[in-house]
């Protein structure tokens, strides 16, 4: 089998502490912001309707 053909196998997660509930994965301390800032939620102004047509 050549070298370059092989399977990529990710490395072990930490072990989840004893005690901890299920379903109760770490997170990390950085992630309650987006990443991505988003456009505020308000709509946009109102813009006057009377277009003209070319």
């Amino acid at each position: 089998m050549p070298d370059h053909l092989y399977l990529h196998v990710p490395p072990k997660p930490e072990p989840i502490p004893p005690g901890s509930p299920p379903g109760d994965l770490p997170v990390d301390p950085d992630t309650d912001e987006p990443e991505v800032d988003l456009p505020p939620l308000e709509p946009p102004p109102a813009r006057d309707k009377t277009a003209t047509v070319h």
